[in-house]
């Protein structure tokens, strides 16, 4: 009877979905379908999660996250062009000295568990940053399933304008006169022009020049003090202070799917809804910075010409 009633029940919960939002309920079935192929493959595939692809991707992730991280790695390792190393940064010690057995799977086809102190979602910059990197990095999220195309698109795109930062998705920094508008009326990114009011976003994949790290590298740990929970604020900041532009891959913001359950605890309503954002972009941005941001028009980099698209690698698929 307990059985029967539970059958019922969700029959009629997926009924009242469907009439409801049949596309959203259409999407959530896409993304429970996909999270199944990808347990499978973590279960049983030994094909190396890095490939030619030159750059090195880096992800952190924390508390419950560790335990859901893998699905995020296994779209990285299923892209059209895989890293040349894949790097999952930690702090925490237990996650370190046992980690699941999704991530012991993970390790055994190349991925990297690499032990860092706390700083925050900067993990996915700093700690790379540091060791004088001889590759390009790409920072990734812990929370997102990446299409296959995702790696090869950042790319292809960073072959065409290799000194600056490019994003799958960004925002335009607004202003009201000479004033920085708040962060929630900045507007979502138009258009692939290069502009130091672009600032890329790392939930759907930024790509970092190595200039923009030695950058990094330079100012040190200062994001500690000014911009402690805000790492795409902090890297922004630094990038127009060195004067390295910012671009959007495609003419609209990369949306991914998400990985269910692991949205909680986010840094969103600190940042976004509780004005955080604001009081950090205050922070580590100061009137040379702004005057630089405010007198630049989209347009592309006074660093370097854009050249034509290299040929990066057709295909790390076997």
């Amino acid at each position: 009877m307990v059985f029967n009633n539970v059958v019922i029940n969700t029959i009629h919960r997926l009924v009242t979905d469907l009439r409801r939002d049949p596309a959203a309920l259409a999407q959530r079935a896409k993304v429970k379908l996909r999270l199944a192929g990808l347990r499978l493959t973590n279960r049983l595939s030994r094909r190396s999660v890095t490939g030619s692809g030159a750059v090195v991707v880096n992800l952190t992730s924390f508390g419950h996250r560790i335990a859901l991280v893998h699905y995020a790695l296994e779209t990285i390792a299923a892209g059209r062009i895989r890293p040349r190393r894949l790097i999952l940064w930690l702090d925490d010690a237990a996650a370190l000295a046992h980690p699941p057995a999704t991530l012991r799977r993970l390790q055994r086809r190349g991925l990297e568990i690499q032990s860092c102190p706390d700083f925050g979602p900067h993990k996915k910059q700093f700690p790379y940053a540091s060791s004088t990197p001889t590759l390009p990095l790409v920072a990734a999220d812990d929370d997102v399933l990446y299409p296959r195309t995702w790696l090869a698109e950042l790319l292809e795109a960073a072959a065409r304008h290799p000194l600056e930062i490019v994003g799958q998705r960004a925002h335009t920094v607004t202003f009201d006169g000479d004033r920085v508008a708040l962060y929630s009326r900045w507007v979502a990114a138009r258009g692939t022009a290069a502009s130091y009011r672009t600032l890329c976003t790392g939930v759907s994949g930024i790509y970092y020049p190595l200039g923009l790290l030695d950058a990094l590298r330079a100012e040190g740990d200062a994001f500690l003090r000014v911009a402690p929970r805000a790492d795409d604020l902090w890297v922004y900041s630094v990038a127009v202070r060195h004067g390295i532009r910012a671009r959007q891959v495609g003419e609209a913001q990369a949306e991914y799917p998400a990985i269910p359950g692991s949205q909680r605890g986010t840094l969103y309503r600190q940042n976004v809804t509780e004005g955080g954002n604001d009081a950090q972009f205050a922070a580590c941005v100061g009137d040379v910075e702004r005057e630089r941001i405010l007198r630049d028009d989209p347009r592309d980099s006074l660093v370097l010409r854009a050249i034509p698209a290299l040929r990066v690698v057709s295909s790390d698929d076997t």
